[in-house]
């Protein structure tokens, strides 16, 4: 089968970081046979204007692991007027959409990330085509409270109205959607998003020195790596010889170092910068834990990375992580709750030797492994080709 992905973001030099998921996740439909091009048209913050510099292969097909990607890139003309940005970024992703279909015919099905503003940008076009198409959605504004401006929510409905298939990640993400937007069941599927089992293997040895957590995310302030630490610091006043690992970059970064100072726990507590797939894969294999702290998530990927390494972990309640820890592989908290996340990682130390790593790397792989992944993607896009015919 053609599918045509679109994503709303997606890796680039300035930010190879952006999007990964979505690359991983189309390399795994690659990987079971389906034909698969990507579509990405990558706009970036003017913050970003001293290391934009335009790509010469800007608008070629380029090979990646035998899937096809064109992309292109831009530096944000109206940063403060969204209507005329989201203008600017229509009309360049319907241009390279269709000089793709120029060059490779119509594909069968179009697979967009988000419908803002991929999905939004492209529905009514695509509909016009009579090419079908599903949209997933991955913000975190789906789960708060009046997260979207009138502008956003008319995108989002523009989108919905003309989707065939709207894919939601978590139970909070699926019955936010359902209620914010009137979605008949019919129209939405619960997709989990898959693990990267080819990356992350199980812990075979144990790990010797002081008990160790991990934390992996992007550094901004909703994921509340700032309560971690806090958290932290006070679970070492009992256990001293505990160590913080924090993965990830962001406009957060100075601000949780300076924290880690403030409160004498820095030489415990260390920052990575971002780091790639195999090299956080490695960092797994010499931790004890994962935690996430954030105050929001529509799912929780590297909660599913560290539980198929084999690694219990500790999740806030806030949206995603309920549908993915259960008591075999880990712990739910209060979010925005220092005093109990510190008791919580008191007691993951505690009970640690409870947990079977073969147990929680089996849960995972059976509930987000790539073929089941692909099985629910496939019955997806049976059932939308079957509804057109």
């Amino acid at each position: 089968m053609k599918l045509l992905i679109i994503p709303s973001w997606y890796p680039s030099n300035i930010h190879p970081e952006s999007g990964t998921f979505f690359r991983e996740r189309a390399l795994i439909l690659q990987r079971h046979g389906f034909n698969i091009t990507i579509a990405a048209h990558i706009v970036h913050s003017a913050r970003d204007v001293l290391k934009f510099k335009p790509d010469p292969n800007d608008n070629m097909p380029v090979s990646d692991n035998e899937m096809i990607v064109y992309k292109t890139e831009a530096l944000n003309p109206y940063p403060k007027l969204p209507k005329q940005a989201f203008k600017s970024y229509k009309k360049s992703i319907s241009i390279l959409v269709q000089h793709i279909i120029a060059k490779q015919g119509k594909p069968d099905l179009v697979f967009i990330h988000s419908s803002l503003f991929a999905g939004a940008a492209l529905a009514k076009n695509l509909h016009e085509q009579s090419i079908p198409f599903m949209v997933s959605e991955h913000l975190k504004e789906f789960i708060i409270a009046d997260g979207w401006t009138a502008f956003q929510k008319a995108c989002i409905k523009d989108s919905y109205n003309y989707a065939s298939r709207i894919i939601v990640t978590s139970a909070a993400l699926k019955n936010n959607i359902q209620s914010g937007f009137n979605i008949i069941d019919e129209k939405i599927v619960l997709i989990p998003n898959p693990a990267d089992v080819q990356s992350f293997s199980l812990r075979t040895e144990n790990i010797e020195g002081p008990f160790t957590f991990i934390a992996i995310a992007l550094l901004r302030q909703e994921k509340r790596l700032d309560i971690l630490i806090n958290a932290f610091a006070r679970l070492i006043e009992k256990m001293p010889d505990a160590v913080l690992t924090i993965v990830g970059d962001g406009p957060e970064k100075d601000n949780l170092e300076l924290l880690s100072r403030k409160l004498n726990i820095s030489k415990r507590v260390n920052f990575t910068g971002y780091q790639r797939k195999p090299a956080v894969a490695e960092m797994l294999r010499h931790h004890h834990v994962l935690v996430l702290s954030s105050e929001v998530e529509t799912f929780g990927v590297a909660l599913v990375e560290a539980m198929t390494a084999g690694l219990p972990v500790i999740a806030t309640r806030c949206g995603g992580p309920e549908s993915i820890v259960s008591p075999d592989t880990g712990m739910l908290v209060k979010r925005n709750d220092p005093f109990k996340l510190a008791k919580a990682m008191q007691k993951m130390i505690d009970r640690y030797s409870t947990y079977d790593p073969n147990k929680i790397r089996h849960i995972a792989l059976e509930q987000y492994g790539d073929k089941t992944y692909v099985t629910r993607i496939t019955e997806t896009i049976s059932s939308i080709v079957q509804a057109k015919h």
